[in-house]
């Protein structure tokens, strides 16, 4: 009886942004969880072609999301959640107000041409509509998420995260079934969720805050935001375009075989975007106090367990394939390694990153994710037509290598600037776990020809494990 009760007493010491940061990563997993056991079911009920349409829409979603809201749930927002702590109602209904405002100009540019935003999109009108109702609420609810980790008030927030997770392939699904519309019954299934929940929080930040527009809120977001738009594009321009190209210069079926790998590398994305989502307020925090050995000490921790899973999830991808894919999808094997290490890069950039968000060296950030974007748009124009779909991933991996390396030295600068310290962060440790990695990742490729070769060293790492539990733990102490 002890020993059952002791993790919950543990559990109830504990003080509540741990507590907070622990329930937001387990809804998130939760949440992509669910999202990931639909993928087979997706497959099964769409072609290669129809599964690679809908993945291509989504790519186009996240874009238009970028100009259409100018993203303002993400950097300020969170930003002014510490800065603004006394007036946080007045300042989320003055964001919802700017977000409205702004999409309802996109419309309007919709409305002169919307022939050539339907070939664009390869969606009908009544899709498109209901893309702009999602565009004017889904910010709300992300206003609503953000303001909830902030204020670390987990209890509802993971109800509503698990709730959405699983409406939308519910709704999907049952789209799917009782009409002919294919990969758009899972869009509309999608939208329509986020709009059902965005219309409620919508009101209710209006209600609370009482205020749509606010020329000193205006203009500080817009201040803060705008020179981080060719940011956020760059940065789904490097996760998304890869899919575009694809779909442009090989297939649509290609599209959707490229997509499923790129499904399977976002496991990683799972426990790395939660754990972003928590972490990001407490390294505010914690820069504003100067506790840098803090900030070195947890993201030394956390890029030490991200590394041993990025290894686990392109070790064993051949499996996630063939369980979650059909013998169409087999040839996106090739392409999860480079892609799941490319997941693992993006993490330590945006450790980095937070650095120089806090600072406001915004023009900064932008000229490192456009470097690492365009280069990426470079590199698939050549290596596409060269090698085909794979090469996509291994030109993602390479982009997002650069960007990691771009925003350390940016983050050095700022740190300078500011006369603090520039070992906020760990180069030479983070620097060992990449190149291991990078040798890694060349060895299960080799292993992917050879399935008993693999089995037995996974076998081999297990054991190692079992035998010696603080195997890990002693490699860090060693390299620190």
């Amino acid at each position: 009886m002890k020993s059952f009760k002791s993790p919950i007493h543990r559990y109830k010491q504990l003080e509540r942004p741990v507590k907070a940061a622990l329930w937001y990563t387990v809804s998130n997993i939760i949440q992509k969880g669910i999202s990931f056991l639909t993928i087979p079911i997706y497959i099964r009920l769409l072609t290669t072609v129809e599964y690679g349409r809908y993945s291509v829409f989504m790519s186009w979603k996240e874009i238009l999301l970028i100009f259409v809201t100018l993203n303002l749930y993400c950097g300020i927002f969170t930003k002014a959640m510490v800065q603004y702590d006394n007036e946080r109602d007045s300042f989320t209904s003055s964001m919802l107000g700017l977000s409205t405002t702004t999409t309802i100009l996109f419309f309007c540019l919709f409305l002169i041409s919307p022939n050539f935003w339907g070939k664009v999109l390869e969606i009908d009108r009544r899709t498109i509509l209901i893309l702009f109702l999602y565009f004017i609420t889904y910010p709300s609810y992300t206003f609503w998420a953000v303001r909830q980790r902030v204020e670390y008030k987990y209890e509802i927030m993971i109800g509503v995260i698990i709730l959405i997770a699983v409406l939308i392939p519910a709704i999907s699904i049952y789209l799917l079934y009782t009409t002919n519309l294919q990969e758009i019954a899972i869009i509309r299934g999608y939208l329509g969720v986020y709009i059902g929940f965005g219309s409620f929080f919508y009101l209710q930040i209006l209600f609370k805050g009482k205020k749509f527009y606010d020329k000193d809120y205006w203009s500080y977001a817009l201040r803060f935001n705008l020179p981080l738009i060719p940011h956020y594009l760059s940065l789904i321009v490097l996760g998304l375009s890869d899919r575009i190209m694809i779909q442009k210069m090989c297939s649509n079926a290609e599209a959707g075989i490229y997509s499923l790998a790129y499904q399977v590398s976002m496991l990683m994305g799972i426990f790395t975007g939660a754990v972003n989502n928590s972490l990001v307020p407490w390294l505010y925090q914690k820069i504003k106090v100067q506790d840098y050995p803090s900030i070195s000490t947890v993201s030394n921790q956390l890029i030490l367990v991200v590394g041993v899973m990025t290894f686990g999830v392109i070790l064993i991808s051949p499996e996630f394939i063939k369980i979650l894919g059909t013998n169409e999808y087999y040839g996106a094997i090739w392409i999860v390694p480079a892609v799941a290490l490319g997941v693992y890069f993006s993490f330590c950039y945006d450790l980095f990153s937070s650095v120089t968000f806090y600072y406001d060296a915004t023009h900064l950030i932008m000229l490192a994710s456009v470097g690492g974007a365009l280069l990426n748009v470079v590199l698939n124009f050549i290596f596409i037509r060269l090698f085909g779909y794979i090469a996509a991933g291994y030109t993602t991996l390479v982009s997002y290598m650069v960007l990691m390396i771009l925003h350390y030295v940016i983050m050095k600068r700022v740190c300078k600037v500011n006369e603090i310290s520039p070992r906020v962060f760990d180069a030479r440790f983070i620097g060992f776990v990449s190149i291991a990695l990078l040798i890694l990742l060349f060895v299960c490729l080799y292993l992917f020809r050879f399935t008993i070769q693999r089995y037995v060293f996974i076998v081999i790492l297990l054991l190692i494990g079992l035998k010696n539990r603080k195997f890990l733990e002693r490699i860090y102490t060693v390299i620190k």
